[in-house]
């Protein structure tokens, strides 16, 4: 037998749920989670992503 492994499915690219989840702070330019109403950072009022 070879050193090969026999792959029935092809192996997916990665996903980062986490680098999805979130979203960048129009007044301080931190992250933040794409459902949050405002920034824990600096207060500004956030639109929740749809």
């Amino acid at each position: 037998m070879s050193g090969r492994r026999f792959r029935i499915f092809r192996k997916r690219p990665q996903d980062d749920l986490l680098e999805r989840s979130m979203r960048t702070c129009p007044g301080c330019q931190r992250d933040v989670h794409v459902f949050a109403a405002g920034c824990r950072h600096c207060g500004h009022a956030l639109d929740i992503a749809s």
